[in-house]
């Protein structure tokens, strides 16, 4: 399996959650896979990080998506699928796999599911931001902090096209942190309606930040936590709770 992070800009608080974001998920899936590193330079991050990951610089590949934007567009770099006979995890570097991971282990046996993802925390037109535009109502509201795409399948092509149609017809000022979510959220719309797309439960697979489940006061009880903008709030909440779980420094 691959397990993929990617990195741009400045490093000073990236290097600080990718870490244990890392070392989260060798704990519970273990070393023997690849753990990669997208990136578009390795300045800020620590020999302690880079220690664990395969690094690639986004300069060495010609990708559309190495673009500079108010999107998250970069996570895809070079491209949606890096070997189509693996499963690949896409993980964004403020979320960390805290429990064993039932849910996801049940998924990869499942035959019938082809993708994974978290759910949001309540569904609202502006997760999936200028793609609302286009979005259907059946769309779903996920959470593009952690995406699972099993051996055998792939959305390249689709995410590609969308991508082209957003770069054609939104303009710069237009342009939001969300509309790379709403557009895989718009791909997987079919999947979703098709029971092969599982959707994380958000109880257990949580997205805390400064606005969203602010009651959590533990994380006895949570699997997986995405500690979103602004400023990974509950990262550092938990800071002390994170380091006893991973067994590692912080």
């Amino acid at each position: 399996m691959i397990f993929k992070w990617s990195t741009w800009g400045n490093k000073s608080q990236i290097n600080i959650l990718l870490y244990p974001s890392v070392i989260s998920f060798q704990k519970w899936f273990g070393k023997n896979h690849s753990y990669l590193l997208f990136t578009d330079n390795i300045e800020g991050l620590s020999k302690q990080t880079l220690d664990l990951l395969e690094v690639h610089l986004f300069e060495e590949y010609d990708s559309v998506y190495n673009i500079e934007s108010n999107a998250t567009w970069k996570k895809w770099c070079p491209t949606p699928r890096i070997d189509i006979t693996q499963t690949e995890f896409y993980i964004d570097s403020d979320v960390f796999l805290l429990k064993n991971p039932i849910e996801i282990l049940d998924f990869l046996d499942n035959s019938e599911l082809k993708y994974c993802i978290l759910d949001e925390f309540k569904g609202e037109k502006w997760q999936h931001g200028y793609m609302s535009n286009i979005a259907a109502d059946s769309t779903p509201f996920v959470n593009a902090g952690l995406f699972i795409q099993k051996a055998g399948n792939e959305i390249t092509s689709e995410l590609t096209e969308l991508f082209r149609w957003w770069s054609k017809n939104v303009p710069a000022y237009q342009q939001t942190h969300h509309d790379e979510q709403g557009a895989l959220a718009i791909v997987l719309t079919k999947y979703f309606l098709n029971n092969e797309l599982l959707v994380l439960p958000k109880d257990k697979y949580a997205i805390i930040s400064k606005y969203q489940n602010v009651e959590i006061e533990s994380l006895e009880n949570i699997v997986m936590m995405h500690s979103t903008y602004p400023n990974h709030p509950a990262f550092y909440r938990f800071k002390s709770e994170i380091s006893r779980i991973l067994a590692i420094e912080l």
